[in-house]
């Protein structure tokens, strides 16, 4: 394991160090075998530094050597440390594949359109709407010929409702993008429609000014999901209802593939 040099930051005020200090005796209680002595020890002279690097690094290295044969042990009965979805370190198409999949009533997870039917509720879409069964679902589905320019949409989804999912995970804004993507379904004559643009962050499409923005959001026509926030909290109802094990599993990986990895390229930004 590599370690980074790193300076401390000097503490000030007899408060917040004994805040501190408390916490990291918390933190520290039941390592047992002289670890939370050691930990108070480095702790409780209020008159020296909060921490010292040399002996947190020592503290550090003995816990390692304990807990690195137990991890190895686990890893053989569990493999803790796979994830289906890290494996394959998917891109944003491949990642609109799997959100098409997972909506797709037909598709191999066997769970019909529950997931599709989850999605609709979580954009609070008329019950009348949810025509789920029989949806059909396209990737880079193009705006052609209902809009004379060809553009091409992540995922399409017709099902009484119709929904398009723009997923920005590492492109930029096109020109009139988010906007030709609108018109487009207003010129479908959907009884109800709805296009989430989804990103690591939640932000805002710059395809829109200011005015079209606020009044696709209030109509509910656009929604601005975050891979960490609207989307997460659909995926855990997934996994929550599914039935499937398998799928199941599936879903706990994509799910731990966004708060590692996806989070921290947001975070990185």
């Amino acid at each position: 394991m590599s370690t980074t040099k790193t300076s401390l930051p000097k503490v000030h005020g007899s408060s917040f160090q004994s805040a501190k200090r408390t916490k990291l005796k918390r933190f520290f209680a039941g390592e047992g075998n002289g670890k939370e002595q050691t930990a108070t020890n480095l702790i409780q002279d209020s008159s020296r530094p909060l921490v010292r690097v040399p002996e947190v690094k020592e503290f550090f290295s003995q816990i390692k050597c304990k807990v690195e044969p137990q991890q190895r042990y686990h890893d053989r009965k569990c493999a803790s440390g796979f994830n289906v979805v890290k494996l394959f370190k998917p891109n944003e198409n491949k990642l609109s594949d799997v959100l098409k999949w997972l909506l797709d009533p037909g598709e191999s997870h066997g769970q019909s359109d529950l997931f599709l039917r989850l999605l609709f509720e979580h954009l609070k879409f008329d019950p009348a709407a949810q025509l789920t069964a029989n949806a059909a679902l396209q990737t880079q589905a193009s705006t052609y010929p209902v809009l004379h320019d060809r553009r091409y949409m992540d995922v399409l989804v017709k099902a009484g409702a119709w929904l398009v999912i723009e997923n920005k995970l590492d492109s930029p804004d096109q020109e009139n993008q988010v906007k030709d993507y609108l018109e487009f379904l207003n010129r479908t004559k959907a009884a109800k429609y709805a296009l989430i643009y989804l990103t690591l962050d939640g932000h805002k499409p710059t395809s829109l000014d200011a005015l079209a923005l606020k009044t696709h959001e209030q109509n509910k026509r656009l929604h601005c999901w975050s891979y960490q926030g609207r989307l997460r909290n659909w995926l855990e109802d997934c996994r929550k209802n599914c039935e499937a094990q398998t799928i199941k599993n599936f879903l706990a990986d994509f799910l731990a593939y966004i708060e590692l990895e996806l989070k921290r390229e947001s975070e990185n930004q």
